[in-house]
């Protein structure tokens, strides 16, 4: 089966490129070539952002699946189907867990979850996609397949609730230096390897049965925001120092990292993933996020220079745990 990745160097699409080529696809990845693409994959360089650029490439016959990492708005949703329409028999689009309903009715979410989220505009954008999608499934039978990841993460990433993809947080934990865990930290939160998750994706490229539907694929190791935040502490040899601090405080004092909270991590979230393993029953969780963040942190300190702290949200860190101190001295003066 010849697959093209839209993306396939990055957290979730490196993992998915070699589990593709693992099973014997015949793989292609478009990139802009600034990282190497896993062996046995054909590097096609172009920007993914220009969609014209895929009707010459998936020309009829020369990909089955097409696989789309990078798609976050509608228009580039609509650019896509035109290049792909009638020329590929599946196109799977990664959206995410964050489309669903928030505040959430239930915390145990599956595919028929109502989806809403008035908090966080990329969610927004990503229902947007898929109701295109649908659309276009709809009216002109167009082959997709939706698949739904929540905060998954590869050997780069160690995740955190503020970020996951730099090293910011883990160098406050080094250091001795406060951070912040939203609410009381006891909301459960599933966070899952991009190896496991690959097994799932991979596993619906090319099955029939997996067009017009809409997948969850994550782990299913529950663990709370305090759990989390101490198991990346326990790797990296240290302690934290965690400052509870409640999501609405935090979006009133940085609305751009309230919005992320309030529209996905400030919830419980657990996921029912029973309807992919209908058709992948390979997959399944089996990297334990002590074993997986612990391969993470040694992919980091191994190289100082992959030790990059972003010090714009450290200094984002600083002004919320300084405008918590200021609000709970304030308070006090009152008792």
């Amino acid at each position: 089966m010849r697959v093209l990745f839209i993306g396939g160097t990055g957290n979730i699409s490196s993992e998915c490129t070699e589990a593709a080529i693992k099973r014997g696809f015949d793989v292609s990845v478009i990139t802009r070539g600034r990282h190497e693409i896993p062996e046995g994959a054909t590097s096609i360089i172009g920007d993914v952002t220009d969609r014209a650029m895929l009707a010459p490439l998936v020309g009829p016959g020369n990909f089955d699946v097409v696989v789309d990492f990078l798609c976050y708005d509608p228009a580039t949703a609509s650019a896509s189907m035109a290049a792909c329409k009638g020329k590929i028999g599946q196109y799977v689009f990664l959206s995410s867990a964050s489309v669903y309903q928030k505040p959430p009715q239930s915390h145990v979410v599956s595919e028929s979850t109502p989806l809403g989220n008035p908090f966080w505009e990329y969610a927004r954008k990503k229902i947007a996609c898929e109701d295109t999608f649908l659309e276009a499934l709809r009216n002109d039978g167009f082959p997709v397949t939706i698949v739904r990841p929540s905060h998954t993460y590869g050997h780069t990433w160690i995740p955190t609730a503020f970020v996951s993809g730099d090293f910011t947080v883990a160098a406050r934990m080094l250091a001795g230096r406060p951070f912040v865990v939203p609410g009381d930290g006891q909301a459960m939160w599933t966070i899952t390897h991009a190896r496991d998750f690959a097994v799932g994706l991979v596993g619906l490229l090319g099955r029939p049965e997996a067009l017009g539907e809409a997948f969850n694929i994550t782990g299913d190791e529950a663990l709370t925001w305090d759990e989390i935040h101490h198991i990346v502490a326990s790797a990296l040899g240290v302690e934290p120092h965690i400052v509870h601090v409640p999501s609405d405080f935090i979006a009133a004092v940085d609305p751009s990292m309230g919005e992320r909270l309030l529209g996905d991590k400030a919830y419980t979230s657990l996921f029912d993933c029973s309807k992919v393993r209908r058709i992948v029953p390979e997959f399944r969780a089996t990297i334990p996020f002590a074993q997986g963040v612990s391969e993470s942190v040694a992919w980091r300190r191994a190289d100082p220079s992959r030790m990059i702290v972003d010090g714009s949200m450290d200094r984002r860190i600083d002004r919320i745990l300084a405008d918590w101190e200021r609000l709970l001295a304030q308070q006090a003066l009152f008792r």
